[in-house]
C-alpha cells in the first residue's frame, strides 16, 4: 500500500495523524474519563458497547484505565480497527473508495488522517498548492485553530468522494485528549458499494463546481445548499406576496471535475475543499483581483459608488404651472427621500457584521436582515423611478411657466435640460 501511494498517488500513506508544528497532547490523569462498564463474557456488548458512557460522549477509553481491560471495544481509533476497503478509479471523478466487506449502520470505517497544522499554515499551504498548479488539496478543519492536511500524507479516507445522498458521515471523537475525525456508516453497506459522505461544502465565491455524484436528489453543484451560493445564484421573485426561488445560471462559471481547471476569466477564486470535524465544510480561497468601480469615502465609514449629481426636483417644480403636477413631483421626491433614509438606517444596522469580516458585503449577516436589505433597496429604486417618471411625464404633458422665471443656475448645472418643441 505504501509503495502504491508513493508511486501512483504521490502521497505518503499514514494511519495516525502527524504533528508538525506542535507536540502530541499528553493526556493528564485528572482528565481521563473512566467508564462504569463491567465485562460479562456471555455479553460481548458489555465490554464498552453502545451503552458505555464514553461511547455516548464520543470519547475513547484510555488503555490501563478502562474496567474492561484488553477486551474494551471502545479503542477503535487507537487500534486502527478499520473496515476493509479498496481503492478504485471512478468514471470522471478521480479515485474512490469501495467497501470490501459488509458494513453495518453506525460502524466505524476509517479515520481521516493527515498532518495536523495550524489554521495559518493551512492558508499558506493552500496558496502554495495553487501556485504549484495542484488541482486537488485535502485540507479539513479540525477545530477553530487547527486543520488536517492529507494532501502529502494521509489515509485512504482522503479518497472518499462526495454524495448528495451519502451512505457515510464524519464524526468527531476525543482520543487520548486529541480531537480526531472518523468516517462512520449511516446505513448498511454491501460489498462493492462506493463509500461517500456529504461534504456540506461551503461556497465563498469563485467557480461553481458541478456535482457528479449522480444521486436522484443531487443539488447540481458543490455547496449549492450554502447561503453564499444561494445568495449569488438564486433570484428572489415576488409572486403573490411570497418569495419564489429559481436558478439563474446563464453566467455561472463552472467546471465539472478536478480535471477541468477554472480559468481566471471565469473564476474569482480557486477553492480547496475543506470539511470540518462534524462534516460541515468551508473553503480556503485566494482571491484574484477584479477591476472595480472607483469608490469614494462618505461619512460614517461607508463606501459607496460615486453618484452623479442629483436632479433638483424643486427647480423642476418651479418651471411647472399646474398645481397637481407640482404636488405629484414633490410627493414622489418625499417618498424617495424616505426610502433613501430607510436604506441608510438599515446599512448602519448591518455595518458591524460587515466591518467584522473586513469587506463591504452582506454575505455574513442573518438572512432576515438580508431580506430587509433587498426590500429596502428595491423600494428605493422604485421610488427613484416613480420620481423621474413623474418629472418626465409632467414636463412633457403639462403647461410650463413663462421662461422669464429666475433660474438658480444653468439648466445643465441642475442635471436637467428643459426640452421644447421650438
Amino acid at each position: 500500500m505504501d509503495e502504491f501511494f508513493d508511486r501512483e498517488i504521490g502521497c505518503i500513506h499514514i494511519n495516525q495523524n502527524e504533528f508538525s508544528y506542535r507536540k502530541h497532547k499528553r493526556q493528564k490523569e485528572e482528565d481521563i474519563v473512566i467508564c462504569e462498564c463491567k465485562y460479562n463474557p456471555s455479553d460481548p456488548e458489555s465490554a464498552c458497547g453502545d451503552g458505555c458512557l464514553n461511547v455516548l460522549t464520543s470519547t475513547e477509553c484510555t488503555p490501563g484505565y478502562c474496567p474492561c481491560g484488553d477486551v474494551c471495544k471502545n479503542q477503535k481509533f487507537q487500534k486502527c480497527e478499520y473496515a476493509k476497503t479498496r481503492l478504485f478509479k471512478t468514471d470522471g471523478r478521480g479515485w474512490g473508495l469501495l467497501a470490501d466487506e459488509e458494513i453495518t449502520a453506525g460502524q466505524f470505517i476509517i479515520e481521516y488522517c493527515g498532518e495536523v497544522i495550524s489554521w495559518k499554515e493551512a492558508k499558506r499551504r493552500a496558496q502554495a498548492y495553487e501556485t504549484r498548479g495542484l488541482k486537488d488539496a485535502y485540507i479539513i478543519s479540525l477545530n477553530a485553530y487547527e486543520s488536517i492536511d492529507a494532501t502529502r500524507k494521509g489515509s485512504l479516507a482522503r479518497f472518499i468522494n462526495h454524495s448528495c445522498h451519502p451512505n457515510c458521515e464524519t464524526r468527531k471523537w476525543t482520543v487520548l485528549g486529541e480531537i480526531r475525525v472518523g468516517i462512520f456508516a449511516k446505513q448498511d453497506i454491501s460489498v462493492g458499494t462506493e463509500l461517500a459522505y456529504d461534504y456540506n461544502f461551503e461556497w465563498f465565491g469563485g467557480a461553481k463546481v458541478r456535482c457528479l455524484c449522480g444521486a436522484a436528489s443531487c443539488s447540481g453543484f458543490l455547496g449549492a445548499k450554502s447561503r453564499g451560493f444561494q445568495e449569488d445564484t438564486y433570484l428572489w421573485e415576488d409572486d403573490d406576496d411570497s418569495f419564489t426561488r429559481r436558478y439563474s445560471i446563464e453566467k455561472v462559471p463552472l467546471y465539472d471535475s478536478a480535471e477541468d481547471e477554472p480559468s481566471l476569466q471565469t473564476a474569482t477564486s480557486t477553492n480547496f475543499s475543506k470539511i470540518d470535524a462534524n462534516g460541515l465544510a468551508s473553503s480556503i480561497c485566494r482571491k484574484f483581483p477584479l477591476s472595480k468601480k472607483k469608490l469614494k469615502r462618505v461619512p460614517k465609514g461607508k463606501s459607496k459608488i460615486a453618484n452623479q449629481k442629483e436632479l433638483d426636483a424643486k427647480y423642476v417644480v418651479s418651471l411647472l404651472e399646474a398645481k397637481e403636477a407640482q404636488q405629484e413631483i414633490l410627493m414622489y421626491e418625499e417618498m424617495k427621500d424616505d426610502a433613501s433614509s430607510n436604506l441608510d438606517s438599515l446599512y448602519n444596522e448591518i455595518r458591524p457584521a460587515i466591518e467584522e469580516h473586513e469587506r463591504d458585503t452582506q454575505d455574513n449577516v442573518p438572512t432576515s436582515v438580508a431580506e430587509k436589505w433587498i426590500d429596502a433597496s428595491c423600494l428605493k429604486l422604485k421610488s427613484e423611478f416613480d420620481l423621474y417618471f413623474s418629472i418626465i411625464k409632467n414636463v412633457v404633458c403639462t403647461p410650463k411657466k413663462s421662461r422669464d422665471v429666475k433660474q438658480p443656475g444653468n439648466d445643465l448645472d441642475n442635471g436637467f435640460m428643459l426640452l421644447t418643441n421650438q
